[in-house]
């Protein structure tokens, strides 16, 4: 079975969490030179990870998560990972790949 990448666009990177310092890229997650232009205007460091060293979660997601405090629950089903943070007023959902 073909892998397939992932392509980050200049619309992923207006969506990742304001403070968001790094984008992490490999051999399955590329970005469209307009996603890296704004990366590094908004100073972001662009890694290129290999594959077994890159976040199991995409990057936009990963820098939410670590953007807040909490307790998260990672639930993955056939292959796809969704993230749901437990705050006080209940469960919220904060995204998924």
């Amino acid at each position: 079975m073909a892998s397939r990448k992932k392509l980050v666009t200049e619309a992923d990177v207006r969506r990742m969490a304001s403070g968001t310092r790094e984008l992490i890229l490999g051999p399955e997650r590329i970005a469209t030179p307009a996603a890296l232009d704004l990366a590094f205007s908004r100073g972001m460091k662009v890694i290129y990870a290999e594959a077994e060293a890159a976040s199991p979660l995409p990057s936009d997601l990963w820098s939410r998560i670590k953007s807040r405090d909490g307790t998260y629950v990672v639930q993955v089903e056939s292959g796809r990972a969704t993230v749901t943070r437990l705050g006080p007023a209940g469960p919220e959902p904060i995204g998924g790949e």
